[in-house]
C-alpha cells in the first residue's frame, strides 16, 4: 500500500494503527489537534489546506468528540464538528483519491435487539449514535469510498476510563463498585487497527461491525480483572446506576454486534469478552 493518512493519530484507535503502519513499512501520516504537531488539523476549525494535494492511498478517519455527555448536552457544537466539518473533510479526500476508513458505534442502534447484523435498521438513542448515523448516511448519499467500520467498547494498552478506576481500586484495601445494569463488548485497539487496514488495503465498502464474540455484565468483568490481578472477587460489588448517574439514553442494554461479515468474507473471527480483557489485564500487571 501507498502513503496513508491517520486523521486523529493521537487516538486511541489512530495511534495503534500508526505503530501498525509504520512497523509494516507505510509511509504513514497523522494529524492531531495537538500544540506542536508536526501536521496540526482541529475537526473544529479545519484548516483543510494541507489535504488539497491529497497523494494517500487510503485515510482513516478517527478524530470526533466521542463524549457522549459533550454531544447530548451540546449537540449543536458536537454536531458541526462530528458531522459537517467531518463530511467535508471526506470528501475533500475522495477527491484526493484516498479510499476511506470511518469508525462508527454501536450506539446507532437502540440496545434492545441483541447482536443486531450490519443490514439491521438503526435506531440511535442519544446523540452521538445520531450523528454517526449522518455520516453513515451521508457516506452513501454522496457515494463516497468508504469502509464504514461500527465498533463496540475499545481498550488499548493499559486500562482506561471505568477498567482504569476498577484498578487503581484494586491496589487499594477497599470495595470496588461496577455498575450492575451496564454491559461491554471489548476489542482490543490493535485488532480494530488491523481490521481497519484489511479494509483499506482491500479498498473494501459498505458497513462492517467488530466487537467481541459475547458481552459481560460490568460487575462480571470487574470480579473478572479482581481475580486476573489476585485479588478475591467478593471486593467488588454491584450497584444500579440512577438515571442522575447516567441517563438511561446514555446505556445500551446489549452493546455487542453481530460480527458475521467479517468472519465470512475476511475469516476473522471476534475475541471472546474474557480473552480481550484477560490481554488487557495481563498488560496492568
Amino acid at each position: 500500500m501507498g502513503p496513508v493518512l491517520i486523521v486523529g493519530g493521537d487516538s486511541l484507535v489512530g495511534s495503534a494503527l500508526a505503530r501498525q503502519c509504520r512497523a509494516a513499512g507505510v509511509a504513514t501520516d497523522t494529524t492531531s489537534r495537538r500544540a506542536g504537531a508536526a501536521m496540526p488539523f482541529d475537526l473544529a476549525s479545519p484548516d483543510y489546506g494541507a489535504f488539497s494535494g491529497g497523494g494517500w492511498d487510503a485515510a482513516y478517519l478517527c478524530a470526533a468528540i466521542t463524549g457522549m455527555r459533550a454531544c447530548q448536552n451540546e449537540p449543536v457544537a458536537t454536531r458541526h464538528v462530528n458531522v459537517d466539518n467531518t463530511i467535508e473533510l471526506m470528501r475533500r479526500l475522495a477527491a484526493g483519491g484516498a479510499h476511506m476508513v470511518f469508525f462508527s458505534t454501536s450506539q446507532v442502534f437502540d440496545g434492545v435487539s441483541p447482536a443486531p447484523a450490519e443490514d439491521a435498521m438503526p435506531n440511535p438513542r442519544n446523540e452521538y449514535g445520531a450523528q454517526k448515523l449522518a455520516i453513515e448516511r451521508a457516506v452513501a448519499h454522496f457515494d463516497l469510498p468508504v469502509a464504514i467500520l461500527r465498533i463496540t467498547k475499545v481498550v488499548g494498552e493499559r486500562p482506561t476510563g471505568v477498567l482504569g478506576t476498577w484498578r487503581r481500586a484494586l491496589a487499594g484495601d477497599g470495595p470496588i463498585i461496577a455498575a450492575d445494569n451496564l454491559a461491554l463488548s471489548p476489542v482490543a485497539a490493535a485488532d480494530v487497527g488491523s481490521l481497519a487496514r484489511r479494509l483499506a488495503t482491500g479498498r473494501h465498502r459498505g458497513i462492517w461491525h467488530f466487537g467481541a464474540a459475547d458481552s459481560l455484565g460490568y460487575v462480571e468483568a470487574a470480579r473478572f480483572m479482581a481475580v486476573r490481578v489476585g485479588q478475591p472477587a467478593v471486593r467488588v460489588l454491584g450497584e444500579t446506576l440512577t438515571e442522575a448517574q447516567v441517563p438511561s439514553i446514555l446505556r445500551l442494554g446489549n452493546e455487542r454486534l453481530a460480527c458475521g461479515k467479517v468472519e465470512r468474507l475476511l475469516g476473522i473471527a471476534p475475541k471472546p469478552s474474557r480473552e480481550v480483557l484477560a490481554e488487557l489485564f495481563a498488560r496492568s500487571l
